[in-house]
Formats: C-alpha cells, structure tokens, sequence
C-alpha cells in the first residue's frame, strides 16, 4: 500500500519555493518604484518625450511584476485607500471628456490622460507595497540619501559649474535652472516633498543619536539647496511645511526634545541662509517684477484673468485634460513671443482644463489626504510606519501649497513623487487591515 506521505513533503518544498518567488519580486517591486522615482529628476524632470516613455514604461513593467507576485503568493492582499474614489471618478471625468469630444485637442487630453494613468499606477503600487514597517523605513532612508545626494550636487553646481547641466546639457530654453532642473522652482518642489524625511527621522524616537546627527544634517543640507535655488514659492512652501510638522510634532509629542530639534534645525538653516546669501532672493520677495527671464509677475496675473475667463466659458467640464497650451493663447491679454504652456497655478490650470468638477475632485482628493494622513501620523515618534506618513503628508503639503505660484504637477518627476508619498501617507499603519484577502500570504 503507499502512503500518502510523499505529496505532504512535496507541498512545504512548494510553499517554501513560492515564498522565496514572492519575497524576491516584493523586492524588485519595491526597488523598481524608487528606481523610477530616481530617474525622473535625474533626466531633467522627466519633460521630455524619451523620459516621459520610459516613466510609463516602467510603470508598466512593475505593473507585470505586481501581477507575478499576485499570481505566485499564497494569498492576494489589496489595501484600501480612501483616495481611490475620488481618483477613479476623475478617470471617469476624464473618459466622459474624450468619448464624448469635449475636449478642444483630442490628442493631447489622451497623451496626458494616458502620463497620469502611469501616477495612478505608481499610487497603486506604493499602496500595495510599502505596508511593512521594514520597507517603509527604507524608503524613509533612501529619500534621505538621494535628497542629500541630489541637494550636494545642486550646490555644487551652482558654484562650480559653467552654465550647463550636468556640465553637458546646455540650457537652450535660457531659464533659471538648478541642479538637475531646467526650472529651479521645480528642484524646489521635489526638494519640499524630500526633506521631510530626514527631520522625522531625526525627531523620532527609534533613531540612534550618531543617527539623529546624520539626517539633520542630511535635512540641512537639503534644506540650504532650497535657499540656494532661489525659488520664492519654493521658500515660502518649505517654511509653511516646516510649521505643518511642527504643528503635528506638538500635538502628537509629549516631550519637548523633538521641538527643540527642530527649532534648532530653523536656527541652523536661517544661520546658513546669513553666511550664504543667496545672491538675488531677497531681490525677488522686494521686487514685483523681474521674475526670472520667462514670464514676468504682472504677466501672471493676467494668465491668473485669462485662466478665469476660461473657466467661465466652459465652467463644468472645461477644454480638456493636457489642453491648456493649446487653448490659452486664444484669451492671452498681453503681448509676448514666448510660449506659455501652464498657468503657474496648479489649481488654475486643473480648473480650466477640468472644470469646476474636475476641482471639486482634486479638493476632495487633498481633504481626504490629510483627514487620513494626520490619523496614520499619530504614533511617529515609535513607529516607522506612522512617522514615514507623516513625512510624506508634510511633503505633500509643500508642494500643494507651491502649486498656488507654480506647475509642478505638471512636471512628470514632481508629480510621480507626489503620488507616491500621498499613498503612503493614506497607507496602511499599524490600525489598518488589508481589504481585501483571496489566498494565504502577503504583498511586499
């Protein structure tokens, strides 16, 4: 007689196999998104066409990855996320303008809907995957390392370089860049959502004290390179930051040691900012005009009117997604030869493409952002998982408020990093279950 005991050795050596499959493609999952984070400031913002390819490329390709995982683990988690509703009814919004043509340039509503499926991929993702305490910490440090890293070579560029990025890329468009940006407002707002990291990590109480000197520095650093950039809307967005975290420090806190850190960070930056002097900025907070060679101050104002009067012509539904450099000179009030292709307002430029509803979406997205992303944050002084929520809420918070002056979402690498960090800060923290289980195990 045979005994049944062969197919039972055979089944743990499966299990064990699938499980080291799993753990592997979390791994590459978990690389790949910060991989791709990466590379969207590395390649200029990721502006250009190739760069834009292979941010949606990429995104594809971990989307496969994701795929395998959830085809190979013994279980299929999906965490929930209060932002996907409001996500998906934009989608729907954004699909009513095409299937119906209400949109003024077809093609440039489906390229851009199209850019902003890939963030909508990479919000997925990182909900999916930096769940466990042990990622989520690693994203904090390798925000950290490549902040300092990315800050250290923007300021040495600055003072060594010789008018070109990179010492290779010559800036043709003749604006004011910095560091890998052909816009130094723009590494202001990718620099907003990455010096977060290293101040909560140096207030938290899980950190060693060789290690709290380290992300100060770290955060100094990156917080000197903003000054430097000199990008107002970029200084005021990282003040304004500075006192949202400090703000949720002392009332998650009960000691006083993480305020002192930080008031001594302040005192630090302002220390540098004397000893440096930015040559120019205080010029531009005195200065209505002049700002920078493109677009003068009187000159947004009236592209501030002239979004309005877009708006007004078409209130609900607006022109289209991604249709803004198209429609706009047909109500531009001034004269130039340049080509304005955003409104230097975020919410402006969203409103005229989108309609009243496509805001009405977007600010029910942020409220639900930040009523969540303030719950997870409660316990960051002991736990990884909450304080890495709320450095990505603060992040975020910088670059909402910078879109008031400025287009960062409308720059791809930005808008990547915007994403991410909102799902996080909406992730699932230590009172959080998955929604959703199919079979035994684990994503990420």
């Amino acid at each position: 007689m045979m005994s049944p005991a062969a197919p039972s050795v055979l089944t743990p050596l499966h299990s064990h196999s699938n499980g080291r499959l799993a753990r592997s493609l979390d791994a590459a999952l978990a690389f790949g998104i910060c991989v791709l984070l990466a590379f969207g400031p590395l390649a200029l913002g990721a502006t250009e066409e190739w760069a834009i390819f292979v941010l949606e490329e990429g995104t594809a390709l971990l989307l496969v990855i994701w795929g395998l995982r959830s085809v190979t683990g013994t279980r299929l988690e999906i965490s929930r996320s209060p932002l996907y509703l409001p996500m998906l009814l934009f989608a729907a919004l954004i699909a009513v303008q095409l299937l119906l043509d209400r949109t003024a340039y077809w093609y440039a509503t489906w390229q851009k809907a199209l850019l902003w499926a890939a963030y909508a991929i990479l919000f997925i993702l990182a909900a999916q995957c930096f769940r466990r305490e042990s990622w989520l910490k690693r994203f904090s440090i390798a925000c950290t390392v490549f902040g300092l890293a990315l800050a250290m070579f923007a300021i040495l560029q600055k003072f060594a370089g010789n008018g070109e990025i990179y010492w290779l890329v010559p800036n043709q468009a003749g604006s004011e860049f910095f560091g890998p940006y052909m816009n130094h407002s723009h590494y202001a707002g990718l620099m907003e959502m990455l010096v977060p990291f290293p101040l909560v990590l140096a207030m938290a109480g899980y950190s060693s004290f060789p290690a709290r000197v380290l992300y100060s520095f770290a955060g100094l650093i990156m917080g000197s390179s903003i000054l430097l950039s000199q990008s107002r809307g970029g200084v005021i967005a990282f003040v304004i930051e500075l006192g949202v975290l400090t703000v949720l420090a002392a009332q998650r806190s009960p000691k006083h040691r993480q305020l002192t850190l930080l008031g001594s960070f302040c005192l630090l930056l302002i220390f540098c900012f004397l000893l440096v002097r930015p040559h120019g900025l205080w010029d531009r907070f005195m200065q209505i005009s002049g700002y920078g060679h493109k677009v003068q101050d009187e000159h947004r104002l009236a592209m501030a009117e002239d979004s309005l009067h877009m708006v007004r012509a078409r209130p609900l539904l607006g022109w289209g997604f991604g249709t803004f450099a198209a429609v706009y000179p047909s109500f531009r009030s001034f004269y130039t030869d340049l080509n304005v292709n955003a409104a230097h307002d975020d919410f402006l430029e969203l409103t005229a493409e989108t309609g009243l509803a496509g805001l009405a979406l977007a600010i029910a997205f942020l409220c639900l952002l930040y009523r969540c992303g303030v719950s997870n944050a409660k316990h960051w002084r002991r736990d990884p998982r909450a304080s890495t929520a709320l450095a990505a809420l603060v992040g975020c918070t910088g670059l909402v408020v910078h879109g008031f002056s400025d287009f960062n979402l409308q720059v791809p690498a930005n808008a990547a990093w915007f994403f991410v960090l909102a799902a996080i800060a909406t992730g699932a923290t230590s009172g959080h279950r998955p929604a959703l289980s199919a079979r035994e195990g684990s994503l990420c």
